[in-house]
């Protein structure tokens, strides 16, 4: 196995059981640092912008959010360890703000806006990069994720659609940076 896969999968595996850790100091709690979570437009709950994904409401929360995390984190670690930390960053920064700014007045938890940005980042770079890896790479996330398009309809009060759409806004930005961006330095090597 190449030193950048196990990096990657020491990164991703940190993410997991930092959130896994999070979750059963949360339990013991009764659930009281759900109060951590993105409040929006409260000056008072800012800080919710870094704690709000590693929150989450139940077991079955955490865990499909956690497998569908180490997943595609995996998947997008294929263009390096450096790739994914950046779009795990913008993911989390992009939802997060965009949750704060335009949110429903609730409490925000959980790393789905995040599996969005990932989510987005995959598609959107292979449609613009176009390499057979990168193609392969979004066909895969197509199979195994294609329903998380349903994520971005207001069906249900207790789900943050915000936070998808605004984790896919930004990764399909950074998708479509990264894309032009590797396209260019093509062009010169």
């Amino acid at each position: 196995m190449r030193q950048s896969d196990i990096d990657a999968i020491k990164a991703i595996g940190f993410v997991c059981l930092f959130t896994l850790a999070v979750h059963i100091i949360n339990v013991l709690l009764q659930g009281q640092l759900n109060e951590y979570g993105l409040l929006p437009r409260h000056f008072s709950h800012f800080t919710g912008i870094i704690t709000f994904p590693f929150l989450h409401g139940s077991w079955g929360h955490l865990l499909s959010n956690l497998a569908s995390f180490a997943v595609l984190g995996y998947l997008l670690s294929r263009s390096g360890l450096a790739r994914f930390m950046a779009i795990f960053l913008v993911s989390w920064i992009g939802s997060g703000l965009g949750v704060w700014l335009f949110g429903r007045m609730h409490y925000h938890i959980g790393l789905s806006g995040i599996i969005y940005g990932l989510w987005t980042y995959l598609l959107i770079y292979a449609i613009m990069y176009r390499s057979l890896k990168s193609i392969a790479i979004a066909l895969i996330v197509m199979f195994l994720y294609g329903s998380m398009v349903w994520g971005f309809i207001p069906a249900h009060a207790w789900v943050s659609y915000e936070s998808h759409f605004f984790g896919a806004f930004a990764g399909a930005i950074a998708g479509y940076y990264y894309a032009r961006r590797d396209k260019v330095r093509d062009q010169f090597t």
